[in-house]
Order: C-alpha cells, then structure tokens, then sequence
C-alpha cells in the first residue's frame, strides 16, 4: 500500500501519468488502484485516497508472515519506477526484511533479547548465553541497519 506522508521528502511522488508502463487505473469508494509493468514484471498498487498531485509517498508493509515479500516487492517497484535493474540492490532480501523487522522491534520498546526471539527463535536464542551470543551482536547489527536506512540509507539501495 502506497499513501501520501506530508512529513517526508520522498524519492517517489505522486505522479502516476510519469510512472513507466501505467497500464490500469481504477478509483473506487476506498482509493485508487493502479497496475504498471507486465507478467513478470507487473506491479498492483493500492492507495487508499487519491493524494494531492505531487505529494510525497510511503509505503506501509504490514510486519506479518508475508513481510518478506512485500518489502521484496517494494524495492522492485521502486527500481521499475526509477528505471534501476532489478538486481541493484546490495541488500538481499531475507536481511532487509529482517532489518524492517528489527527497526519495528526497536520502536516498540522491545529489547534487543525480544526482537532476536522474534527473528531467531527461542530454541535457537537459548543455545548460547546472551551476553556472548553471537545472535546478540546479530540483532545490534540489524537494529542499527534498520536505523541507518531509515535515516537514509536506502537510498544508496535505489542508485547503486
């Protein structure tokens, strides 16, 4: 899902007469619903409103069983959008879903020990003990990957 967020400066705006391949757009009673791309390729877009021409946008990726997929599916369209291949990411996908999650992790007040419990395991947490454990200096380290994109640093995602 795509909306527009006032408070930031984005490097996607709405603009959807610019965006490559717009092949379909519906306005319906709870937002605009828009296809680009083709079979592969193709990207489903929902925003629930249409925003001011224009406006920044953000996505909301729901932190669920499927956030793995739809922060895959976030990126690829902002590279279609963009016109950046496919393959530009130095991220993989499995560490940038776990980044989103940690990042979510650290702003709900959990602890480090919880956000690795919600990532690892708790089977997987308990073979070693927490202050030398190597899933502890793993989760800092997406903690403060997530922090770092948040600050900007996807960016350097998009252009590579």
């Amino acid at each position: 899902m795509l909306d527009a967020h006032p408070a930031l400066t984005s490097m996607l705006v709405y603009a959807p007469q610019n965006w490559p391949d717009l092949r379909s757009r519906r306005t319906t009673s709870d937002g605009d619903y828009f296809i680009l791309g083709a079979r592969r390729r193709e990207h489903r877009l929902w925003l629930p409103g249409p925003p001011a021409p224009g406006a920044a946008l953000s996505a909301l990726i729901p932190v669920d069983k499927s956030t793995q997929t739809r922060s895959a599916a976030t990126l690829r369209f902002l590279r279609h959008v963009n016109g950046s291949s496919p393959g530009a990411a130095k991220i993989d996908d499995k560490r940038f879903s776990e980044m989103l999650r940690a990042l979510d992790g650290h702003f709900a007040k959990a602890s480090y020990r919880d956000i690795a419990e919600q990532l690892f395991g708790h089977e997987r947490l308990n073979r070693e003990p927490w202050k030398t454990s190597s899933i502890r200096a793993m989760t800092i380290r997406l903690v403060k990957g997530g922090i770092a994109l948040m600050r900007g640093g996807y960016r350097k995602l998009l252009t590579k």
